[in-house]
């Protein structure tokens, strides 16, 4: 059932970040004809290409914890082994889900909540800035649950996840 979560999870993430990287390559691409081809430039390309660039970062990020793919110092942890190993895994799984429930998403929502109530819009396309703000609770609630089928998967055994990318 892990498992089975895990790689549902997955697919929502990607279904919302492919497109959007899509997106965002075809607004540079026709950045850059359109500055050397045609001596314009569009502000509203400039300005979705930065929004959709936080939105797939913020999502990539949530996404890569749940394949534990990012960069670890794991030198120190290797030289323990089973209870110990798995104990600094789940603490270190605990304190990512401390980290996305408070920062990003309690400060994420404050955040995107002031943000409704000044009104502030986007210079080009005129949009709610709230808008953009909104992927850092997303990104916090994705983090923390990615973080938790981590730990579960730990408890368990299962692993959805691939190996931890190290240094070494």
């Amino acid at each position: 059932m892990i498992l089975r979560l895990h790689r549902a999870l997955d697919a929502l993430v990607l279904a919302l970040a492919i497109p959007m990287t899509l997106v965002m390559l075809a607004c540079v691409v026709w950045q850059v004809i359109g500055r050397y081809f045609f001596n314009a430039t569009t502000s509203y390309t400039d300005e979705l290409s930065r929004f959709l660039f936080i939105w797939v970062s913020l999502l990539g990020s949530a996404y890569v914890l749940g394949k534990r793919g990012h960069i670890a110092i794991t030198g120190l942890i290797e030289m323990t082994g089973g209870r110990v190993r798995r104990g600094f895994d789940l603490l270190i799984a605990g304190l990512v889900v401390l980290f996305a429930v408070t920062v990003l998403g309690i400060g994420g929502w404050l955040l995107v909540q002031r943000n409704l109530m000044l009104g502030q819009v986007t210079p080009a396309m005129l949009v709610p800035v709230a808008y953009v703000y909104a992927v850092i609770p997303l990104s916090g609630a994705l983090t923390a649950l990615y973080a938790l089928l981590v730990a579960l998967e730990l408890a368990t055994g299962e692993a959805a996840g691939g190996a931890q990318v190290s240094l070494d």
